[in-house]
């Protein structure tokens, strides 16, 4: 811009003999270089001094916004550590600004774990620097992080059974078999709260009683389904020979009527008494005339109780 104090005093008096552009790349100031010394006078009818204010260009930096999610990923629990790693420049709001423009100063973007959980990244926007003094640059982060989920077992649990034969006295059978579906999961990952013994005297079936709410996970790392099979005793009757034998007479005539009566009993097995068998019978042989007399016994009159 040219000012001139004298209106009879025209710009085209002058003549420039230097460079009128300021001109850069990057942020900062870059004068146009403007001296009085390049503006000459070619008006003899006047003394010209000339008053020069250099002319310069500003360049500002630029306002960025620079976007960047951290890696996430959620894996299932296995006994080893497990990480998930690295960002993701989301948006960066000036093409002319990019990824180079900018370093990472954190120890590592990496999220790492081992039981179930939740583990961060740690990602913070004081851990990235911008290395471009054209641009003002605003981080915006969002954290990474490593989920570990529990692992799926099923743990089959499987009561004893057994057979016994009947011995007058109190059997049992006891304990039962653990299978699991996740060599990671053992038994000592477990409690059960119940009575693994299953007992009875008499002839019968008794249960052991198991049941799926009697055992308890005790290890955060797992989702368990305890799948349980009860145990049981069988106790099954004694197997007893009873023999019965009619008693024998041998009477002389005497013309009236005579007879015999009544049986011993012999058992294999003296848990079994002889009052355990119902007669349905008459134990009886009669007669008058010389003769054989049979009383008539045979195993269907007799009946275990």
């Amino acid at each position: 811009e040219v000012s001139i104090s004298d209106p009879l005093y025209k710009a085209d008096n002058v003549t420039f003999n230097g460079n009128k552009v300021a001109k850069g790349t990057n942020v900062g100031s870059y004068p146009m270089g403007l001296t009085e010394d390049q503006f000459t006078n070619n008006n003899k009818n006047f003394t010209v001094s000339f008053v020069v204010t250099d002319g310069k260009l500003e360049i500002t930096k630029d306002t960025v916004v620079v976007t960047i999610n951290g890696n996430k990923d959620s894996k299932v629990f296995n006994g080893t550590e497990q990480q998930v790693a690295g960002y993701t420049v989301a948006d960066i709001s000036n093409e002319l600004y990019t990824e180079k423009d900018f370093t990472f100063k954190g120890e590592a973007a990496i999220a790492k774990g081992t039981n179930v959980g939740i583990y961060p990244m740690g990602l913070a926007t004081t851990q990235f620097t911008n290395n471009n003094r054209n641009f003002d640059v605003e981080f915006k982060v969002t954290d990474g992080e490593l989920k570990i989920t529990k692992a799926t077992v099923v743990v089959t649990i499987t009561g004893n059974k057994d057979s016994k034969v009947y011995n007058g006295e109190e059997q049992q059978v006891e304990g039962y078999n653990v299978s699991i579906s996740d060599a990671l999961y053992t038994e000592n990952d477990f409690t059960f709260s119940g009575t693994k013994v299953a007992k009875g005297t008499d002839v019968g079936t008794y249960a052991m009683g198991l049941a799926a709410d009697q055992f308890t996970n005790n290890n955060d790392n797992f989702e368990v389904t305890f799948n349980v099979t009860d145990g049981e005793l069988e106790i099954t009757p004694l197997a007893v020979t009873v023999d019965i034998t009619g008693n024998k007479a041998t009477e002389v005539y005497n013309g009236a009527e005579q007879q015999v009566e009544g049986y011993e009993v012999e058992i294999s097995n003296n848990l079994y008494a002889e009052e355990n068998i119902a007669f349905n019978g008459t134990a009886v042989a009669t007669g008058t005339d010389v003769d054989e007399y049979a009383m008539g016994l045979v195993a269907g009159l007799f009946e275990n109780t």
